[in-house]
């Protein structure tokens, strides 16, 4: 008679051939590149845990998919052809299998029956509510999160989640359950309360104030540099880029080192009573930033406060486009430029003292729509000689373009009705292209090209690619979300361009601003070669 331990022996072993026959008989239909639905979400969710980021779990087999799926199948040996076959699915539900009871479980014996499960109380892909919009908060208040706190569990959130996880050590699958949550709510309320106390009771600074913090010291800090005169945005409590714009303005006034960090020393000068205001050394008169002396200080981007807003009202009153609010940004900088250039100054978008004495003496030349020919027609802006109609192609954005494109890589941008050229920076690639001028010089051609309008609406351009081939696009100029390159380009956010994609893709993925730019495009390959893309 066998002895119970040999019988125990056997029957384990019994247990694994039967389920490696189940798994090796196992028939998966094959997902592949625009499929969606439960299977897709299924592979997305396992993908994501065991390490390969399909770029959004949203049930759709897109271009993110197809790129985790093919470095899997690299990375397992397998015929790395982004389709997710029998043999690839096999060895792939075999493998989160697996990793145990947290990561899934099968039921029915058979690996076909391979299912995701996660707490009914997890937060996850698609979900939305008060209890995402907490989590968003506690996100960004740890700085893992920029965008805006709507509610909505979209891919921005789950990278934000994704990044928090791998940053503490967690699971970094994109799902909010217990433990993410819980850890994440104490971080959140800890930072709070080191915040809170932070502005001790001897009401001094007790640590150096960098992007991203958040508290009560920072509110102090807001509120003191808006009575100033050198910050104009939310008493909100989170030290972003007004708030460093505005403290660099302040230590280059006060004479201080100009790194925008809100430290000790430059602390107790904001606080003091010699605190030099952003308006205090010219006059408070609402037509002129000279002083009973006639001198002026010198404006430029980056700059906050009374003078530049008086500057900017100035510039408006004759007829440039500027938005008088305080702030010396892009927009400022090009209206200046645009002044210098119909004045015959030095263009160099600055308002110093010989273009402030001018723009304030009565004898300033308007703003006219031949001036503005003349200031974006040329070597001011650096422009290039554009391609000929024939180099022009319409390629098409997943199938051409992103698969020959990498992230940190320059585009060369042509607008063909002005003859402006620029350099835009590759940030990002996902359903269109996430970009930033390259530089400050950049963001002023950009801004030429557009008339000096900040428009959403989209405009057709000429777009050299790395490899050197032209195509067609649209994009607009509005700074929007994160951005990569920081400040030093004067351009407070990120840019996208659009190229050719097929109009059902798009319409299912971006019904929207997608779609508008896809008909922009369109009507614009009509145009110049009279053919018809549908």
């Amino acid at each position: 008679m066998l002895k119970q331990s040999s019988v125990r022996f056997f029957a384990l072993v019994l247990a694994l051939v039967l389920a490696m026959t189940s798994v090796a008989f196992a028939k998966y239909e094959t997902l592949e590149y625009g499929m969606q639905g439960t299977e897709v979400l299924k592979l997305q969710k396992i993908l994501l845990e065991l390490g390969f980021d399909p770029n959004g779990v949203d049930g759709k087999f897109g271009r993110g998919t197809e790129k985790a799926v093919t470095a899997y199948q690299k990375a397992r040996g397998l015929e790395a052809d982004g389709k997710a076959g029998n043999l690839t699915l096999t060895k792939l539900y075999a493998e989160y299998n697996a990793l145990g009871d947290n990561a899934g479980s099968t039921s029915g014996g058979s690996s076909s029956s391979t299912v995701v499960t996660t707490n009914p109380n997890t937060l996850k892909y698609g979900d939305s509510g008060s209890r995402v919009t907490e989590m968003q908060t506690a996100l960004k208040k740890l700085g893992y999160y920029s965008s805006s706190i709507d509610g909505r569990f979209g891919a921005g959130t789950q990278r934000a989640v994704i990044a928090f996880q791998k940053a503490n050590g967690l699971t970094a699958d994109g799902l909010a359950g217990t433990k993410t949550l819980e850890l994440l709510y104490k971080l959140a309320n800890s930072s709070s309360s080191s915040s809170s106390s932070s502005s001790s009771s001897s009401g001094g600074l007790t640590r150096t104030l960098r992007r991203g913090y958040t508290g009560s010291d920072v509110v102090d800090v807001q509120n003191r540099l808006k009575a100033l005169g050198y910050y104009s945005g939310a008493i909100d409590g989170v030290y972003g880029l007004g708030c460093i714009e505005a403290t660099k303005n302040f230590q280059k006034r006060n004479g201080l080192s100009a790194d925008g960090l809100m430290g000790v020393k430059s602390y107790a000068v904001l606080i003091s009573s010699s605190a030099v205001a952003a308006g205090s050394s010219s006059s408070s008169s609402s037509s002129s930033s000279s002083s009973s002396s006639g001198t002026y200080v010198k404006l430029q981007s980056g700059d906050t406060g009374t003078e530049v807003k008086n500057l900017q009202k100035a510039l408006k009153n004759l007829g440039y486009n500027v938005s008088a609010d305080g702030s010396y940004g892009p927009l400022t900088v090009a209206a200046v430029k645009s002044f210098q250039q119909i004045n015959g100054l030095t263009v160099d978008g600055i308002a110093g003292a010989k273009t402030q004495a001018l723009l304030y003496s009565g004898n300033a030349k308007k703003y006219t729509s031949s001036g503005s020919s003349s200031s974006s027609s040329g070597n001011n802006y650096g422009s290039i000689t554009g391609p000929s109609n024939s180099q022009v192609q319409l390629l098409h954005w997943f199938d051409e373009v992103k698969p020959n494109l990498k992230t940190g890589q320059n585009l060369t941008v042509y607008e063909p009705k002005s003859g402006i050229s620029f350099t835009l920076y590759v940030m990002s690639r996902g359903r269109h292209c996430d970009v930033e001028p390259l530089t400050a010089e950049d963001t002023d051609r950009m801004m030429a090209a557009w008339n000096y309008e900040i428009t959403w609406t989209p405009k057709p351009v000429y777009v050299k690619l790395p490899d050197g081939r032209w195509s067609l696009a649209t994009m607009h100029n509005v700074a929007h979300g994160s951005q990569v390159i920081g400040s030093s380009n004067n351009f407070d956010g990120q840019n996208c361009v659009h190229f050719l994609r097929d109009m059902d893709e798009c319409k299912q993925n971006d019904p929207n601003y997608g779609v508008t730019n896809q008909n922009a495009l369109r009507k614009a390959w009509k145009e110049l070669t009279g053919i018809t893309v549908n």
